[in-house]
């Protein structure tokens, strides 16, 4: 079973991958056209998806849309009609989606596109596009079996996708395109972070990234063994305290190792809150922001005296939101670098990348990799709490510390917000 981004190393945890809008059925088994490649599939719209569409398809609660051919009778061909829809939807789906992500990194700006990583990235794009499309329609759990083997495939393809654009930025930065761009003015710095083109990119391809891996997932999970309270990926009965201790025990570890010690973390509200929700995307959220705040903390007021980090879960079963605020006394942020907390590859602390980028297991969210200076985690994180209708914001006091806003949607209507 797929464990959720950012598991540990020293042991597996297993929050798990099941999957828009209510109402709609987008999870019809009519197959694209075959005639058309890259280009065609460029010019095609994207389907956004909704949760509660996820959960629907997942439950085999939309089989009965007026346009299905499929019946399902028993249990057994239920879960086999449910994952040919999905699997379906998934062959038409996501070759528009690599299409997309190929011609976006084809039409990078300042010649980060011919960066070898980026070249890279687009090459797993290109293949999995050739993959999805040369396969035949799905319609027995023969040909089933056979995709969901090729879904895998793809999934396991992409897991790198972030360290190897962040290491192709590195090489733009390195290249003499990049330095000559990046050339401070007198009286000034400039950086990657002042680069709006790249970052406004960066923002979209990321942001799309997380909704692939989620409908890749989704239809991997639905082929394991069920789980209480999950339909694929989404739990119905998520916990943010639960999440938020395991986030923050993991986070701990990472500042021992680099420090030798770690703050302590009180969790306040409502602990015995859940919701529907996706458990990885949550725990890379929170493991992200605790992880700056203990180190912020650690830098600030050496490891004698370290004050609490405080998570605090607000109440309200009638909330729109559920809404995590963590607070931590790291000193805070000069108000002059606010406006590029968010920007990719900039960061507070030292670059990890002068020697880690070089290292064949540098992870995406790994708890083995560098504690702090990939410079991506905050935009990313960004990017999954908005997935699904939800925002992440800092409020810092320069000189005293930092609270992080965390705000996610109740409301299983949002749409993905595709670029």
């Amino acid at each position: 079973m797929l464990g959720f981004v950012g598991g540990v190393a020293r042991r597996r945890r297993s929050f798990p991958i099941r999957w828009g809008a209510a109402g709609q059925n987008h999870f019809s088994s009519s197959s694209s056209s075959e005639d058309g490649g890259f280009a065609a599939y460029a010019q095609k719209s994207q389907t956004s998806v909704s949760m509660q569409t996820l959960l629907d398809t997942g439950s085999g609660l939309l089989l009965d849309h007026p346009k299905r051919t499929i019946s399902a009778g028993s249990d057994k061909e239920k879960e086999l009609a449910t994952v040919l829809q999905v699997g379906s939807f998934l062959r038409r789906e996501m070759p528009v989606r690599f299409a997309h992500r190929i011609r976006d990194l084809e039409s990078l700006p300042y010649g980060l596109g011919e960066m070898r990583s980026i070249e890279t990235v687009k090459q797993w794009y290109q293949d999995s596009l050739d993959d999805i499309i040369a396969f035949p329609e799905i319609s027995n759990r023969e040909e089933d079996g056979k995709f969901v083997s090729l879904v895998e495939t793809i999934y396991r393809r992409h897991a790198d996708t972030l360290v190897m654009i962040a290491r192709g930025l590195h090489e733009f930065q390195q290249s003499e395109s990049g330095r000559e761009l990046l050339q401070p003015a007198i009286g000034s710095t400039r950086d990657l972070a002042d680069l709006h083109l790249i970052h406004d990119f960066l923002d979209r391809f990321f942001l799309s990234r997380i909704g692939i891996r989620m409908l890749l997932g989704q239809y991997i999970e639905l082929h394991q063994e069920p789980r209480k309270d999950y339909i694929g990926l989404i739990c119905n009965k998520t916990s943010p305290a639960d999440i938020a201790q395991a986030a923050a025990e993991d986070a701990r570890y990472m500042c021992q190792r680099h420090y030798g010690d770690a703050p302590d973390v009180e969790f306040l509200g409502r602990n015995d809150l859940t919701f529907s929700y996706v458990p990885s995307h949550l725990y890379y959220i929170l493991f992200e922001l605790l992880k700056n705040s203990m180190r912020a903390v650690i830098e600030h007021h050496g490891i004698d005296e370290m004050p609490m980090i405080r998570v605090v879960i607000a109440d309200g079963e009638a909330n729109e939101d559920v809404a995590i605020k963590i607070s931590d006394q790291g000193g805070g942020i000069p108000r002059s670098i606010t406006n590029k907390i968010f920007s990719y590859l900039f960061t507070t602390a030292g670059s990890a990348y002068q020697d880690a980028i070089i290292d064949s297991n540098l992870e995406d969210f790994g708890t083995e990799n560098p504690l702090a200076g990939l410079g991506y985690g905050l935009p990313i994180s960004r990017g999954y709490a908005r997935y699904f209708g939800g925002d992440l914001n800092l409020m810092s006091m320069e000189g005293y510390g930092t609270d992080a806003f965390l705000h996610l949607s109740r409301l299983r209507k949002h749409k993905e917000p595709l670029p």
